[in-house]
């Protein structure tokens, strides 16, 4: 009888043992939920959208409430790594564009040291072409590509200086095909230009 309780009280605390560690990964869970809905709000009132998809996009690339303004160098990021590499050009002039501190800068200073993927340049125009659709300002698609074209311009031609290499103007036409699908004539009037 006493080898039964025994196996009993055996059972017990492994039952409890369990079921302790359940209700604590349970807990974690929700803590972790918690956790990325209130950065995913942080997300929304720096970009100042409610879209869920582009901010559980941004969460899944990665980015932070206190990056997420680097969103919109994503593309001349694109265009200065679109020749495989970013001239000390190319990063003055996107770091002088960025203004970025602290997180911000760190995390920029890693896209311009090692290309991020090809998907997350992807993602990011998605996101960047939501915002615009869903009423950002008329003028972000124009002065993106313009930026586009003076990051293109400032590692071309004599000495550093005018021409756009056919990498870079094939990354300019697709990060306008990307973050605006139907080509306004003021975008279209730039890339004719190229």
């Amino acid at each position: 009888m006493a080898q039964k309780d025994a196996f009993d009280e055996l059972r017990k605390a492994k039952e409890e043992e369990y079921f302790h560690k359940k209700e604590n990964e349970l807990l974690e869970k929700l803590r972790q939920r918690a956790a990325a809905e209130a950065e995913r709000r942080n997300l929304g009132d720096a970009l100042r959208t409610s879209d869920q998809q582009s901010l559980s996009d941004l969460q899944e690339l990665g980015y932070h409430a206190d990056t997420v303004k680097l969103l919109y160098l994503v593309p001349l990021i694109y265009v200065a790594w679109a020749d495989g590499s970013i001239t000390s050009r190319e990063r003055s002039l996107i770091l002088e564009l960025a203004k970025a501190d602290g997180a911000a800068q760190r995390q920029l200073a890693q896209w311009l040291d090692e290309r991020p993927p090809r998907v997350f340049f992807e993602r990011s125009f998605g996101v960047i072409r939501s915002l615009i659709a869903a009423g950002d300002r008329p003028e972000t698609t124009r002065d993106l590509l313009s930026s586009c074209v003076r990051i293109a311009e400032e590692s071309g031609g004599i000495l550093g200086i005018g021409s756009i290499s056919m990498e870079e103007r094939a990354a300019i036409e697709r990060v306008a095909e990307e973050i605006e699908r139907e080509h306004s004539e003021a975008s279209r009037k730039l890339l004719e230009r190229l």
